[in-house]
């Protein structure tokens, strides 16, 4: 089974919706844990799962980016608070010889989490 196949499967069976924008990349929603936007993209043999948080801010960067590291290391588990460009985004990365149903749910699952118990505070440095 190519990675299309095992990653649309995946999405399938989670009841995601989902649409491939680019060869070996898809834009996932899952309505019900309210995540809308992840990014799913394969790198043989790697899959990262990502999704778009906030623009960085203008103003107060230092506690902003000592308060996501702090986050990094007290509320989560599987996936992390990045930059990317201008931007801060939640991530995680799998092999996808070894992906499970299971993995991309519980990814899904921290990102929506995380999003909801961080957004008061990630709030106060928005622009």
């Amino acid at each position: 089974m190519d990675a299309k196949e095992k990653l649309e499967g995946y999405f399938s069976k989670l009841g995601l919706t989902y649409q491939q924008i680019a060869e070996g990349t898809w834009v996932v929603t899952d309505d019900d844990a309210g995540v809308h936007q992840v990014v799913v993209m394969v790198d043989d043999p790697i899959v990262v799962v990502r999704v778009t948080v906030m623009p960085l801010p203008q103003k107060n960067r230092e506690p902003f980016f000592e308060t996501v590291l702090r986050m990094n290391a007290s509320d989560l588990v599987h996936i992390a608070y990045a930059v990317e460009g201008e931007h801060l985004i939640l991530s995680n990365s799998f092999l996808l010889d070894t992906l499970d149903l299971e993995e991309i749910q519980a990814a899904v699952d921290e990102f929506g989490l995380a999003l909801i118990q961080h957004y008061s505070i990630l709030s106060k440095y928005r622009n």
